[in-house]
């Protein structure tokens, strides 16, 4: 909306500045006023009494527009975005020994069927007593596992070992709190594109900020592409104005992007932030960042219920 508004009046002081370009040239060269009718009658009755009139006169004017015109278009036309996203390089995440531990599935107990069947079907030794055939059952029930007793079928279909999901953002409570005492305007999110329960931050110039912690940068980079998109597609130009950076705490994976800043723990970013505080410019204007605050908040409420 702002740059739209600078747009118009950089146009108007460029055609300001080439009418008078041309006056000043055509009155020195030719003793011609574009801005006197009496000047345009006499031109009109010489075309019509066929009179030669210099050719570079008329190509003076044409260069004129033409200029104009081309200057113009360029002053108005879009802007590519400035915060285009390349592509995101992933690179490799190693497990650690803990979660290749904790991924392994356990053996399944084998039992040997064979000899279950021999212990219930033997007879007493001749060196032991006979047993009742009451004792018998409940030194069965007291030994033997119910496992042991599992149908064949149901051992053949070992089942398949979960991994361990980590939780989506296990520092968001912390990056929440780091950002609001930087003076932030909090933003609720449950979730941006792969990134789970998001932490988003509206700064006073018009940033987003979107925290998250054991995330990868692909991740964040989807996160961006998805908010650019909305944008675009709801703002046009004035997308233009917000723009977007990323932070992520102990990340999983890293890629090359100027936007987004990782970190090894919360110390580190909570030092970070209190070298970048939410300052309000010395242009600021409430109303419009009360309208940007308003759509922000629509956005992420919209993008969460996706």
């Amino acid at each position: 909306m702002r740059k739209n508004f600078d747009k118009i009046l950089l146009g108007l002081l460029w055609l300001m500045t080439m009418t008078l370009a041309t006056t000043l040239w055509m009155n020195i060269r030719y003793g011609f006023d574009i801005f006197s009718a009496t000047h345009w009658e006499y031109i009109s009755t010489l075309q019509a009494n066929r009179t030669n009139i210099k050719l570079d006169f008329y190509l003076s004017l044409i260069l004129s527009l033409c200029i104009t015109l081309v200057v113009l278009y360029f002053i108005v036309r879009p802007r590519p975005r400035k915060n285009a996203l390349p592509s995101a390089t992933v690179q490799p995440y190693a497990l650690t020994p803990m979660e290749q531990k904790a991924q392994a599935p356990e053996p399944a107990p084998i039992h040997n069927e064979a000899e279950v069947h021999s212990n219930l079907s033997a007879g007493p030794t001749s060196n032991q007593r006979p047993r009742s055939p009451s004792a018998m059952m409940s030194g069965m029930a007291r030994k033997q596992n119910p496992q042991q007793f599992t149908p064949p079928t149901q051992r053949m279909n070992t089942p398949t070992p979960t991994a361990v999901v980590a939780p989506k953002n296990p520092l968001g409570s912390d990056i929440n709190a780091t950002f609001e005492s930087a003076g932030f305007i909090m933003k609720p999110c449950k979730r941006i594109g792969k990134l789970g329960a998001p932490i988003v931050a509206l700064g006073y110039n018009q940033t987003l900020w979107i925290g998250t912690s054991n995330a990868s940068g692909e991740d964040m980079v989807d996160a961006f592409q998805t908010l650019t998109n909305l944008f675009d597609d709801t703002l046009g130009d004035s997308a233009n104005d917000i723009t977007l950076h990323g932070c992520i705490i102990a990340p999983t994976s890293t890629v090359e992007h100027d936007l987004i800043s990782t970190f090894d723990n919360i110390d580190a970013f909570k030092q970070f932030m209190k070298e970048h505080q939410n300052v309000k410019p010395d242009d600021f204007d409430s109303d419009l960042f009360d309208a940007i605050s308003t759509y922000i908040g629509t956005v992420t409420n919209y993008i969460g219920k996706e």
